[in-house]
């Protein structure tokens, strides 16, 4: 889908839409990134937050492929192994990178080689600006010559950062770093190698146009703890489910595990929450974690089938909230370098449409105590493009626990403080044709009210995401 059909899609929600869709189509003629790449979510492993720049090396990425075929992570879905910041120690005469030849003695080349002769991709980063994050040689005014030698060296895979560019803070569009990233695209393009592009601008300005520039977009900071977890990525995720879909996908970060030799690390709880949740927004899934000293909590996490199949749905709808006691935030008021030391004493519910007529839905304990969520399973339908048919129970499947609980009309479940979760799946049980033409008066007034709240789905736009607590009490 190209980023023209998804900005007529949000046209006439309201103001503040039309005035950011007016301002995309104004300010450059619009380009559809359009490179096969990226029907469902990139998944695969990062290196930053495992090694930051001290371990990138050719011996510790050989090693890392190793251990991602041994764990079976390949032959679940995870098929980038992307080397990040720090690989690249200058530029030749000629103005090609060159690698850090203590780290990498025998080229990149041969990296990759040996990543592709284990079945992987091969990703590699750089930078929009004249110099990475780190300080190593950045892209500017050499996206011709990079995009030339990456594909030389076989590279299936670029992470763009927005360090040491112009506007790289600034929480309003800017027509530089756009500038920037499109200079790159196009260089990539005129390739002729298919490559994901993955854009690092850490803005959530970047979503309404982000499908003309990469196949996926960070919206925010890099995630290292829960609590940045929070404040980056589930705050702001939430008003962006409109800008996502096959092709081009709203990036939350990197997937932050529980291992304790890990340099970043969260709860396992936590790291677990963020996998369901991850799987929900439709997000990339890239490990940002210890691959070499995993540990086996984390293994399980990462392997869990059926919490990979939501991820890559082919139906391709980011999840929302489809139920929150949360305080009332809009998108407006969603700035950068926004961070809130507590996060908020409330829970969430996210739900995402599912090929079939399915859904999966996570439950969310933000709060320091134990919580409980009497859900309405009919309240799904605040969800994505909604629901063709009435219902009010469904088929329920917990996806951790790996149990089937029958039909239910509600999911009831106490969860512990501080970011715990459960994770289902649920199938709509329609009623017989007699009984759905005639939905009792209560059914009745409530679907008046949901319709007229939220539906057609996208007069949303979730500029507020505080709604819903009429109808499902806690």
């Amino acid at each position: 889908v190209c980023i023209a059909d998804r900005i007529s899609v949000h046209m006439k929600t309201n103001a503040e839409t039309l005035i950011t869709c007016l301002f995309v189509l104004c300010f450059r003629v619009i380009f559809c990134l359009d490179n096969g790449l990226g029907r469902t979510p990139g998944m695969g492993y990062n290196t930053w937050n495992d090694f930051e720049c001290e371990g990138v090396s050719a011996s510790n990425i050989i090693k890392v492929a190793d251990k991602m075929v041994e764990l079976g992570f390949l032959a679940l879905g995870y098929e980038y192994l992307v080397i990040d910041d720090c690989w690249a120690s200058d530029r030749g005469e000629d103005g090609v990178l060159i690698p850090d030849p203590a780290a990498f003695p025998d080229g990149m080349k041969a990296v990759a080689d040996y990543v592709h002769s284990k079945g992987l991709k091969f990703g590699i980063y750089t930078d929009r600006g004249y110099w990475t994050c780190a300080g190593r040689p950045g892209s500017a005014e050499f996206e011709e010559v990079d995009a030339k030698t990456f594909v030389q060296w076989e590279v299936d895979y670029v992470k763009t950062d927005s360090c040491n560019g112009p506007d790289s803070l600034e929480d309003q569009p800017s027509h530089e770093a756009i500038r920037q990233y499109e200079l790159f695209r196009d260089a990539l393009s005129a390739s002729g190698r298919p490559v994901y592009l993955a854009l690092s601008g850490w803005h959530n300005w970047y979503s309404p146009y982000g499908a003309s520039l990469a196949n996926s977009w960070r919206v925010g900071y890099d995630v290292r703890n829960w609590k940045s977890a929070w404040n980056f990525a589930i705050r702001v995720n939430a008003f962006l489910a409109s800008f996502a879909g096959p092709g081009g996908w709203n990036d939350p970060d990197m997937l932050v595990g529980s291992s304790e030799q890990a340099k970043v690390r969260m709860t396992p709880q936590q790291s677990r929450t963020q996998f369901s949740l991850w799987s929900v927004m439709a997000a990339p899934l890239l490990i940002g974690s210890s691959m070499l000293s995993m540990s086996p909590h984390d293994v399980e996490t990462y392997s869990n089938k059926e919490v990979i199949a939501v991820d890559q749905d082919a139906l391709g709808i980011q999840g929302q909230i489809v139920w929150e006691n949360c305080p009332l935030r809009k998108r407006a008021n969603i700035k950068q370098k926004q961070f809130y030391e507590e996060i908020p004493s409330c829970q969430q519910v996210w739900a995402r449409p599912l090929s079939g007529g399915k859904f999966a839905v996570v439950l969310l304990n933000l709060n320091k105590i134990s919580a409980e969520i009497n859900f309405r399973i009919s309240d799904v339908c605040w969800s994505g493009g909604g629901c063709a048919k009435f219902f009010e129970s469904a088929t329920l499947r917990d996806l951790w626990a790996k149990k089937d609980l029958g039909v239910q009309n509600f999911i009831k479940v106490t969860l512990p403080p501080d970011g715990a979760s459960r994770m289902f799946k649920l199938k709509p049980v329609y009623p017989p044709a007699s009984k759905a033409s005639k939905p009792s008066k209560n059914a009745l007034h409530k679907a008046h009210h949901r319709h007229k709240a939220v539906l057609p789905y996208h007069a949303l736009h979730t500029d507020t995401v505080h709604f819903l607590q009429t109808f499902t009490e806690l």
